[in-house]
């Protein structure tokens, strides 16, 4: 039987979310120094690539994947620098977002690193909005996402799939790596925690912290399945947006 992980706190309003400000000075600096990592680690590895060769079409394409990684970098500073959240509010956390055209940002994000690793990346992306924060949602999403291609085997599958049950919305990430021990699942959410299956993928154990807080302020509840060696599938819940 799978082993099973949850995380999520119930809030009643925006002033019970939002921690002291030390706190979230210091979160915010872990989601830059950590968030912004993924995209650095795209472009490091295509302009490694490209200096490989002889500048030809091939070299020219993955120069231009860096570009654009890079690009995203200074994009993301710029929006969870707005959307920390030492300055998050009620009104910031529950907005229409369409989930879409976030899966789609992600997709971008991931599907030539996945490409290059030789995962098969596949997402559903419904037509539907959500009550959320798009920069923090894509934020969460980006991590369990990029954490699932990346600590896949080559050849191996991650498939995201949306189930829309009347009000909510379920995203699934599934994948067919390396699992989860029962002895890592129940601190995997902890910050500078990773697991023993990580084996040489670089990291500091901060990105399942960050989903976690992310998820808590956003009031989006979390769950993981795993079964060691067979894969994991973890799960976030999101309102949706009914006008």
């Amino acid at each position: 039987m799978p082993s099973s992980q949850a995380c999520g706190r119930p809030a009643s309003d925006a002033s019970d979310i939002i921690d002291p400000a030390s706190r979230e000075i210091a979160r915010l600096i872990a989601v830059l120094g950590h968030d912004l990592k993924q995209p650095l680690q795209i472009a490091m590895l295509f302009i490694e690539r490209a200096l490989q060769d002889d500048l030809a079409t091939p070299a020219a394409h993955r120069l231009s994947v860096a570009m654009k990684a890079l690009g995203r970098l200074d994009l993301e500073l710029s929006e969870l620098a707005c959307s920390s959240p030492y300055n998050a509010n009620a009104a910031s956390l529950d907005q229409a977002v369409d989930l879409e055209q976030v899966l789609d940002k992600v997709d971008r994000d991931w599907t030539e690193y996945a490409h290059a690793t030789g995962v098969q990346l596949i997402i559903d992306k419904p037509v539907t909005a959500v009550r959320s924060n798009s920069t923090m949602l894509q934020s969460i999403l980006r991590n369990l996402i990029g954490n699932a291609v990346k600590f896949s085997r080559r050849g191996g599958c991650v498939s995201v799939r949306c189930h829309l049950d009347g009000p909510s919305v379920t995203i699934e990430i599934i994948d067919n790596g390396r699992g989860i021990s029962d002895a890592d699942l129940c601190r995997i959410f902890d910050a500078f925690q990773r697991g023993d299956k990580v084996g040489e993928t670089a990291g500091l154990g901060l990105g399942l912290y960050i989903v976690r807080e992310t998820a808590h302020l956003l009031r989006h509840p979390i769950t993981v399945r795993s079964v060691e060696g067979e894969g994991s599938t973890f799960s976030v819940v999101l309102p949706r947006y009914l006008d």
